[in-house]
């Protein structure tokens, strides 16, 4: 009776071409990893901007309203600066700026980075928070632009090699 099986010959050979193939993976697979890598932090780089537009989108539609008489601009641009103001709790008057509740609102570029605080009526200043995450994210623009009752928000940020610019038309509603 013959017994069937592999030659010594035949083994060292599946394990020589074996080695040749996990080498091949091993210097491929910190190629892909770094790839891998990459896409996310560009996937993220996208999601953080379009979280910044979002909460930006969301203060110009409320800028503005009041549900009363309130007197003056709902809206302030400037150089790397948006104000606004809305009557958040509906009391019919926007809360002044040194009011706990203080109804105004500021977004600003600063170091790189977009910064906002509540009761501010000018750019400048300190107590500002920051709403990018430096560690990841710089911020290399921040523009607002007013057309009629349309206001324009450009948002461009760079993460490692990735750079990503999102802008914004919205209505201002209260306007």
């Amino acid at each position: 009776m013959k017994m069937a099986g592999f030659s010594l010959l035949e083994m060292l050979i599946a394990m020589a071409i074996s080695a040749v193939m996990m080498i091949s993976a091993g210097r491929f697979l910190p190629l892909l990893l770094g790839e891998n890598l990459k896409l996310q932090q560009r996937v993220q780089l996208r999601q953080e901007l379009m979280q910044m537009i979002s909460t930006l989108e969301k203060a110009v539609r409320r800028a503005g309203y009041c549900n009363g008489e309130c007197s003056g601009n709902g809206i302030k641009i400037s150089s790397n600066c948006l104000l606004v103001r809305w009557d958040e709790n509906s009391n019919g008057k926007w809360e002044a700026i040194n009011h706990s509740e203080s109804d105004y609102y500021g977004y600003r570029l600063r170091q790189n980075q977009l910064e906002m605080q509540r009761g501010v009526d000018a750019c400048n200043g300190n107590g500002w928070e920051r709403i990018s995450d430096p560690a990841f994210l710089t911020v290399e623009t921040f523009s607002v632009a007013q057309e009629g009752r349309l206001i324009k928000v450009l948002l461009q940020g760079r993460a490692g090699p990735w750079l990503e610019t999102r802008e914004s038309w919205i209505e201002g509603e209260n306007l």
